[in-house]
């Protein structure tokens, strides 16, 4: 699906077609397969030399054998690099120094979270029948692939239980060095291996590598500019992949570095994605792991990491594990996804179909809509800027005019130089010198670098008040008068009304109460300081008792938003999507002052794309993002995010499409392969009006 909507020829094959395609591989047990036909072959170190014949012709000057000793900055940006062949005086730096790179962004003050694992592949001797070009054989349930080379087979191992390695152990010209054959960690693979190749089962083996390979927390690489360092820019931690990704990853990092933009989106793979915690040595250690299995594993939706949990907690942990809480990760942070009723079991059971949480997280999603849920946001990025300069240092980043009144809550945009979204949320005023900035969890480390560089040579503080302060969330129609209950603040539309926010007593505390809401209802979001958080957290859970209160989850929240017509940042905005092909050219004044980004958007409010609104129209189907849009049998577009609009009846979701083609009733989703009738929408098929998110 994803491959035919990029252009990249697959074919789904029988049984006896891998067995005629491979002809040492046997069809025993297989369903099926898929065929890469256009892929090919390339040897790193001919490619390498290949680069650097050109840069060589360019200009460029490379020196092998050099130590780097040190670096050398001014008022946060790296100016020389210092190496035992002298100075070099530089406006950039880039790192790609595979698992050093951690230890050389270390001593330069950045976090780059790569830990190195051993990564075997194992060499035969010539064999009957691969003298003659053979396909690479990938076998993911057996964690291997295998490929020919000069008459032999190489098996190579992804395997579930990697073997971390402290890289402090390594000696420092371990460069090109092995580790010694561990043929009993690789003895499960190599079984695997056999029962596909039966003729390996009597091969002798001529070559056992066993070397370091870095690998990350998510399984994708770093690239991009550190939040800690200006100029610093990384190319690494690529878990095994380098020689797949080098030549686009080169690309973008060029585009990066000159324009301030690459040309396509890379946010899945900047190196800022991470919190600086995700840099942590036994943190790495114990995910490390899990990372080379992870490329092999089934992709499930909603996959959770097993390694590494119970890092980053919330205030009210200990609360939702007593209500039956099944945790997810993200960046650290434990987030209760979903609850489980007592007597359901509190793990996933993952599929491509309804997963076993999709009924409780209805039940979440209806309360919301029909009564009262409670939401544990605790792990929301929140930023505060204050000082004399306050309004000049978020203005300068913001599409949004900021310039506002005291208690006012506004959602906001921020631009990279290419006019592209690299964060979304909301910016609150708090008095005329402080603002509270909230962006999504996984937002943090690029959220602080960005407002921190604003300020630099400004009469303004920015400081993470994350751990500070917790989020919690009461949303739906009894929400107000939930509150009420715990509160003495008068809470009428015409006291606070949407979009504002002011101080409050609350239970036995106080906290900071945003009318918004993230579901689309009526809601309140309030702030107390991680100190009082369980205190207002239990006040709430007691006084929604009779009103149809539910705790709910992350699910439920993103299945509230999907349908409301909310947009997630990194899938349905991003670097390379401009406020108003995102259709948020509301949330742009082009009245203000000037803005990072702005330059580049002045004109474009008339864009060639569109985002829009998609249900299917069969209630049974799923999709997720990244699903094909078709229109009279052809590709225009694509699914950003989706999920089950339990109130409307159908899965839902964001999408883009040409900004000439008109909404209607005539669409096709390709949903894994069956294609499934849609109706697109300009406007939100929940509340188009908002009524009752400002009621």
């Amino acid at each position: 699906m994803v491959a035919r909507h990029n252009g990249i020829a697959t074919e789904l094959v029988s049984p006896q077609r891998v067995a005629e395609l491979h002809p040492l591989a046997t069809s025993d047990g297989l369903l099926g397969g898929m065929l890469h036909a256009e892929d090919g072959h390339v040897n790193p170190g001919r490619a390498a030399l290949a680069f650097a014949k050109g840069a060589h012709t360019r200009g460029v000057t490379i020196r092998e054998g050099v130590t780097v000793t040190g670096v050398q900055k001014t008022n946060g940006r790296i100016t020389a690099v210092e190496t035992d062949f002298g100075v070099v005086e530089c406006e950039n730096l880039v790192l790609a120094a595979g698992l050093w790179t951690r230890e050389l962004a270390e001593k330069c003050g950045a976090m780059v979270p790569l830990y190195p694992a051993a990564h075997v592949h194992v060499t035969t001797d010539p064999i009957e029948g691969a003298d003659v070009p053979l396909p690479v054989l990938r076998d993911l349930d057996g964690y291997l692939y295998v490929r020919g080379h000069n008459g032999s087979l190489v098996v190579g191992a992804f395997e579930p239980d990697g073997i971390p390695v402290d890289p402090r152990t390594l000696a420092k010209d371990f460069a090109f060095g092995e580790f010694d054959p561990d043929w009993e960690h690789f003895a499960a693979i190599k079984g695997f291996a056999e029962d596909r190749i039966p003729a390996l089962k009597t091969a002798n083996f001529s070559r056992f590598l066993n070397a370091p390979e870095s690998f990350t927390p998510d399984a994708s690489f770093c690239l991009g500019e550190t939040a800690e360092v200006d100029g610093l820019w990384i190319a690494a931690g690529f878990n095994s992949q380098g020689i797949i990704y080098a030549p686009g990853a080169g690309r973008a990092l060029a585009e990066w570095i000159v324009a301030g933009t690459p040309t396509y989106d890379v946010s899945g793979v900047d190196v800022q994605r991470f919190s600086k915690y995700q840099s942590n040595r036994p943190y790495l250690h114990e995910r490390t792991t899990e990372g080379l299995g992870r490329l092999y594993a089934m992709h499930w939706p909603f996959l959770q990491p097993y390694t590494a949990r119970n890092i980053r907690r919330s205030p009210l942990h200990e609360r939702l594990d007593a209500a039956g809480a099944v945790f997810g990760e993200l960046v650290g942070y434990e987030r209760a996804n979903w609850f489980a009723p007592t007597g359901v079991k509190r793990e996933y059971e993952y599929s491509y179909q309804r997963q076993n949480w999709f009924e409780h997280s209805a039940a979440e999603h209806k309360a919301a809509r029909e009564a009262v849920a409670v939401f544990d946001l605790s792990t929301f990025t929140k930023v505060e800027v204050a000082g004399p300069d306050a309004l000049k240092v978020v203005q300068s980043v913001t599409t949004a005019n900021l310039d506002v009144k005291i208690g006012r809550v506004v959602y906001t945009l921020m631009l990279n130089k290419g006019g592209g979204i690299e964060l979304d949320g909301t910016i609150t005023r708090l008095a005329e010198d402080r603002f509270l900035v909230v962006t999504p969890t996984a937002s943090q480390t690029k959220t602080m670098a960005m407002f921190r560089r604003a300020a630099r040579g400004n009469a303004a503080a920015v400081f993470d008040a994350s751990a500070g302060l917790a989020t919690i969330g009461i949303m739906g129609p009894n929400s107000r008068e939930l509150l009420s209950r715990i509160s003495p603040a008068d809470l009428s539309t015409e006291n606070q009304p949407w979009g504002t926010a002011r101080e409050i007593e609350v239970g036995n505390g106080s906290a900071l109460c945003l009318r918004v809401s993230f579901v689309g209802e009526l809601g309140y979001e309030l702030y107390p300081t991680a100190d009082m958080a369980v205190s207002i957290y239990d006040s709430v859970i007691a006084a929604g008792a009779d009103l149809g209160l539910r705790r709910a989850g992350y699910h439920a929240l993103d299945s509230l938003r999907v349908e409301k017509g909310y947009r997630h940042l990194g899938h349905d905005i991003g670097p390379i999507d401009d406020p108003y092909q995102a259709s948020l050219g509301f949330a742009v004044s082009l009245k203000k002052g000037d803005f990072v980004g702005r330059s580049a958007i002045e004109g474009k409010q008339n864009p060639d794309r569109r985002q829009v609104y998609i249900k299917l129209d069969k209630p049974e189907p799923l999709f997720v993002h990244d699903e094909s849009i078709l229109l009279d049998g052809k590709i225009i577009g694509h699914v950003t995010s989706g999920s089950y609009g339990h109130t409307i009846g159908g899965a839902c979701g964001l999408g883009n499409i040409p900004a000439d083609v008109p909404a209607g009733s005539n669409f096709i989703i390709d949903c894994a392969g069956v294609l499934v009738p849609a109706t697109i929408s300009d406007v939100p098929f929940y509340d188009p009006t908002n009524a009752k998110l400002k009621s």
